[in-house]
């Protein structure tokens, strides 16, 4: 029995008014903190606390979505989730957003593996953080895995720069061939962006401009684009992508005979694709050819035994 028959006769009552009350307050919170990290999504995933104050949340309702893990404090008044990539949130805890080869590689143009943290600040930006603790300032950027990029004007997007955006921060940062690889395989993958690319050519300065011209996109992956750049210039054909009856395509064909296929680090990796290679392969010196084939660490950090292997093989003749 909840309640003794000499007990106040309203007790009951109270009690359930009572339960009621703090329900309503529980549910009430709960739209609070739902509609905290709406908030924080409708901009574009990253808040300023004056930014949610101006959209009626207090701070208790900034609270208590903190306290349920519905939202994330990034740094000293700024507010994500855990929905945006861990690489983007330690970007913004440093103060800026992602770019260059962290933001290319989140946009489906990555190459180089373990890149770093690239991240755009505004050319005043001042107080730094580290990327995993948003009460300690940067004392060297280096020495924190952080590669910061001052920028004088601005571009979209509060959390991530766009990709043509993040290219330009790329070809400040990497070398030509790095740059050339990896703006190629965006171009193939996002051909929309092929007319703003253009444009934007004859804002690079100008000793990057030849080579910014002949990025074309054909390369299916960045390091394909790698070996295209580094063996372009040499004194013989070589082309991209040929098609090979009862083969399909190969990656470069140089003259008749000489096959180069190119295994991407993300790629080539299952048992069954190994073995799929080595059968096509196979086909292929049937055919007569003649393979070389190349991992992305060959290609990527030992680029010499590479050129030294395919100039071998034209010099005995193999692509006749």
């Amino acid at each position: 029995m909840l309640f003794h028959s000499s007990a106040d006769p309203g007790a009951a009552r109270r009690v359930i008014r009572h339960s009621r009350a703090m329900s309503t307050t529980a549910t009430r919170a709960g739209i609070r903190v739902t509609s905290v990290r709406a908030s924080i999504s409708a901009l574009d995933g990253l808040a300023a606390t004056f930014e949610l104050h101006a959209r009626g949340h207090t701070r208790d309702d900034i609270a208590a979505a903190i306290r349920s893990r519905s939202i994330v404090r990034v740094r000293p008044g700024w507010y994500s989730h855990h929905d945006v990539h861990p690489a983007v949130l330690a970007a913004a805890r440093v103060g800026g957003r992602l770019t260059c080869l962290s933001a290319l590689e989140l946009q489906g143009a990555g190459l180089v593996a373990n890149p770093g943290l690239h991240v755009s600040v505004a050319h005043n930006a001042c107080r730094l953080r580290m990327p995993r603790d948003s009460h300690s300032r940067i004392a060297a950027a280096a020495e924190s895995g952080v590669v910061v990029h001052w920028r004088d004007g601005d571009a979209p997007g509060r959390l991530l720069l766009p990709p043509l955006a993040a290219i330009r921060d790329l070809v400040s940062c990497q070398t030509p061939d790095i740059v050339s690889a990896v703006a190629g395989l965006l171009l193939h993958r996002r051909p929309e962006l092929w007319p703003e690319w253009r444009r934007s050519i004859p804002a690079a300065p100008a000793v990057h401009q030849p080579w910014l011209r002949r990025i074309d996109g054909i390369c299916e992956s960045g390091i394909e684009g790698l070996l295209w750049f580094r063996m372009r210039d040499l004194p013989f054909p070589l082309r991209r992508q040929v098609g090979i009856p009862t083969v399909g395509r190969i990656d470069f064909l140089i003259g008749t005979r000489l096959v180069i296929e190119v295994d991407g680090a993300e790629y080539h990796t299952s048992p069954e694709t190994f073995e799929a290679d080595r059968r096509r392969d196979a086909v292929l010196s049937a055919l007569g050819y003649r393979v070389l084939r190349f991992s992305y660490v060959q290609v990527m950090f030992r680029w010499a035994e590479v050129e030294a292997a395919v100039l071998a093989a034209v010099a005995r003749g193999d692509h006749l």
